[in-house]
């Protein structure tokens, strides 16, 4: 079978009876050095590997771990199914084309039926890895640092993460997706000159040139070139593309393969107010002359460039709390102005290593404002599941713009009174009280939900001496305490509730989320009605985002990225709403650029090269860029 080993941008390795000797489900298998010396040096070289083997997963991904060369594979495909289709999809999720990969397998059945469905793909038996190492030896080892390995690996997880949208729209915009435009191509060249002579699906014009005419055609007063460099929330991918106009016409438009399904392509064409382009041969995207893909360079949903001169001299800096588990944790992932906001989530007690849950809860949320110092430290005390620092929030704080607050504890959590007084604390299950001598034995074994606390039943027999349960909170219960809290936040504080799911979710499994959505109901209920009159009252619906069973993860409270990404657009049109100024706000600096951008493109086109006003323009757009990078 002919290889063109040149050709190769990635190995396909079958395992037992190719990379090792022997079946490994079978019988012991014996390790071949040579094959995992191979791997490792073709890394070095920039030659990718992955594997398409008939095999358990976790037997074969033990053994490759003890071989020291799990790491140098990425987009792994190790099942029983049939393998010319798992072939076929692994170099779909890489961006390659088959004419640049090698399949190598012991079997020629495999070989066939991966050619069958690729027929441009090389394939080879294990006797072709000699001939491999043969080439491999002869090979300059120029990516010791595995920049090429790194970025599949980096593509490997975006790739996990995208199956958890709806579609790719909602993907790319919580991509946080990052173009910078550079025109100083001369400190690149190399770099682009790679480009030029290694980029084919999204190559456009197709012209490869060698680096003296790259060099002649970058200091030509006539041209204007630029290379493009690309981030999202992934990481970063380096220069990955470049341009070249002469006359209003493309005669360089080329990206790295990485770049498939971002935009970028597009996003540049339409920077460069869609210049004449002629497409020699085929590529895998389209651009057309239509605006600015809005996903890239977004300026966040909580941008708000205007400044009111008085506020930004108040030395507060947090304006926003947001108050919750890990649904709003989740969501303030896609969200980038760190130093706008104040968090109090979820977290775990440094000494004791147990969980501190019920911080979110209202109970407790108003008893930071109606015990006194001296009871809290009693509470602390009391209750294992309490500390001191859950006792101290600032949610009070009358600095506050917008506070946001979850309210999936309250259909959940047992609520308890302590005797005599009006101390009231959260914890657990309300359908297996601490107080009932029933579940004593299953909160001290860890059978049901214990917030790594360690129950005794000495202890949860003094607890119970002390505290009764009381339920869990209803919708009377919660309006009751969201008016406590309203009449003691800043009147200029709006409230904004997140409200839970009011349809079952068919992963629960444990007993405690049986009927959470009914709770879920009635609180929500009881929530809009007493909302509809208080405008300093907000809503974020979950069920106007959640919408079918494809949306939670493993329970009613927990779901997939895109869910989280949407309650962060919610929050941050109600942030937008309340018009705060946005101090020191790293998305600032993008509106900015793109102002500047903007003015850029303007002066180029009407001025020459040389004015003195188009190099100034072109002086704060480079000195964003660097700062960007």
């Amino acid at each position: 079978m002919n290889v063109d080993f040149a050709k190769i941008k990635l190995i396909i390795w079958d395992l037992d009876n190719t990379f090792w000797t022997g079946t490994i489900t079978e019988n012991e298998i014996s390790p071949i050095q040579r094959n995992s010396d191979l791997i490792i040096s073709l890394a070095n070289c920039g030659i990718i590997n992955s594997i398409c083997s008939k095999n358990d997963y976790d037997t074969c991904e033990q053994k490759l771990k003890e071989l020291n060369v799990l790491e140098y594979f990425v987009f792994p495909s190790i099942n029983w199914q049939p393998k010319g289709q798992r072939i076929k999809e692994i170099i779909k999720s890489m961006a390659l084309r088959p004419e640049n990969v090698l399949f190598i397998d012991d079997e020629i059945s495999n070989l066939g039926e991966a050619q069958y469905y690729l027929p441009e793909l090389m394939v080879g038996e294990p006797g072709v890895i000699d001939e491999l190492c043969l080439f491999v030896n002869a090979l300059e080892q120029k990516d010791k640092n595995h920049s090429r390995l790194n970025q599949y690996k980096l593509l490997e997880i975006k790739n996990i993460e995208q199956s958890k949208y709806n579609n790719n729209e909602e993907f790319l915009y919580a991509s946080n997706v990052q173009v910078v435009i550079s025109e100083d191509c001369e400190n690149q060249l190399n770099r682009i000159h790679e480009l030029i002579l290694r980029s084919n699906q999204l190559n456009f014009t197709k012209k490869r040139i060698s680096i003296e005419d790259l060099n002649e055609l970058l200091n030509n007063k006539d041209s204007r070139s630029g290379y493009v460099a690309v981030r999202d929330k992934f990481g970063d991918y380096g220069i990955v593309g470049f341009y070249a106009v002469v006359d209003n016409k493309l005669e360089h438009f080329l990206f790295s393969c990485r770049t498939i399904g971002l935009g970028v392509e597009q996003y540049v064409y339409s920077f460069l107010n869609c210049p004449d382009l002629d497409i020699v041969g085929e590529v895998v995207s389209q651009v057309r002359k239509t605006g600015l893909p809005e996903w890239i360079n977004q300026t966040n949903t909580l941008i708000k460039p205007e400044v009111n001169t008085e506020q930004e001299k108040s030395e507060k800096s947090a304006k926003v709390l947001i108050k919750g588990p890990c649904d709003l944790s989740k969501s303030m992932a896609y969200i980038k102005s760190s130093d706008l906001f104040d968090y109090e989530f979820t977290y775990v007690n440094e000494k004791k290593g147990n969980i501190i849950e019920a911080y979110n809860h209202s109970v407790h949320i108003v008893g930071l404002n109606e015990y006194t110092e001296e009871q809290k430290k009693d509470i602390a005390t009391e209750c294992l599941f309490i500390d001191v620092d859950m006792l101290s929030g600032n949610f009070f704080n009358p600095n506050y713009d917008v506070i946001i607050l979850s309210t999936l504890i309250e259909s959940n959590y047992g609520i308890y009174k302590k005797f005599n007084s009006n101390i009231r604390v959260a914890f657990g299950s309300n359908l297996s009280p601490l107080t009932d001598k029933q579940c004593w034995q299953q909160y001290i074994q860890g059978a049901i939900y214990t917030g790594d606390n360690e129950f005794t039943e000495d202890y949860l027999s003094e607890f119970s001496q002390k505290y009764e349960f009381v339920g869990r909170t209803t919708g009377p219960d919660y309006i009751e305490r969201i008016q406590y809290i309203l009449d003691h936040l800043n009147k200029r504080t709006t409230l904004c509730l997140l409200l839970g799911v009011e349809f079952p979710c068919d992963k629960n499994t444990d007993p405690s989320f049986k009927d959470r959505h009914e709770y879920h109901a009635e609180i929500n209920a009881a929530i809009r009605d007493f909302a509809q009159d208080r405008s300093q009252l907000r809503l974020i619906d979950l069920n106007e985002i959640v919408t079918n069973q494809t949306d939670f993860m493993d329970d009613i409270n927990h779901f997939t990225p895109r869910v989280y990404y949407e309650i962060s657009k919610k929050i941050g049109s109600l942030i937008n709403e309340q018009q705060i100024p946005i101090k020191n706000h790293s998305s600032y600096l993008i509106y900015f650029d793109r102002v500047v951008l903007s003015i850029r493109e303007l002066t180029k086109r009407i001025l020459p090269a040389n004015n003195m006003f188009y190099r100034f323009f072109k002086s704060i757009y480079l000195i964003i860029a660097r700062k960007k990078k």
